[in-house]
């Protein structure tokens, strides 16, 4: 049975900056609302994805210092070429953009630290045919999460919305150096 803890830690954990929400925003200044509203379902599919991965790896994985810094410098990379690809993009609102967006975000919450924290630490390990419960709960609660991101990319300043893509670049490219120094050993 999914608890509270789980879930008041998985409203944080959404509600927390992080690069898929930062994607996310992004989709809600570049297309608005009405066209961004389908980006959190490529969020959930991400996350149904990546989360079931981690839980079904977590025992094999778990204190493999290079299998973690691998991910992790999978994850960085795939980060700053987000970054580099966004700061070069031309804020189009058209539908060719907003499948690339959706793509984006899919295979940024695949690769997004919170999965790996959600399959690996606040899905009890033997949780068993209840996992997917887990997991469905996580997925549902990130749509609304995403949609709540959505909107307020939205509402940013016109001004603010001109330059999503580079001030996502910008915040991505920070993600991708995080990911990269915690992928150092210390």
């Amino acid at each position: 049975m999914v608890t509270l803890s789980f879930v008041l830690s998985t409203v944080l954990i959404l509600l927390t900056p992080g690069p898929t929400n930062t994607v996310l925003a992004t989709c809600g200044a570049s297309l608005g609302i009405r066209r961004a509203a389908i980006m959190p379902f490529a969020e959930a599919m991400g996350y149904i994805l990546a989360v079931s991965f981690f839980v079904v790896v977590a025992d094999r994985v778990q204190g493999n210092s290079i299998a973690f810094a691998t991910m992790k410098l999978l994850a960085a990379g795939w980060l700053l070429y987000s970054a580099v690809k966004l700061w070069g993009m031309p804020l189009r609102t058209d539908a060719k953009s907003a499948r690339q967006l959706f793509v984006r975000v899919l295979l940024t919450t695949l690769i997004n630290p919170k999965a790996m924290l959600v399959g690996t630490v606040l899905i009890p390990a033997g949780a068993g045919v209840e996992v997917s419960i887990w997991v469905a709960t996580y997925a549902a609660m990130s749509t609304l999460a995403g949609l709540g991101w959505v909107l307020f990319g939205a509402c940013l300043p016109l001004g603010v919305r001109r330059h999503s893509y580079k001030l996502a670049s910008i915040v991505l490219g920070g993600f991708s150096m995080a990911a990269v120094v915690s992928a150092i050993p210390g």
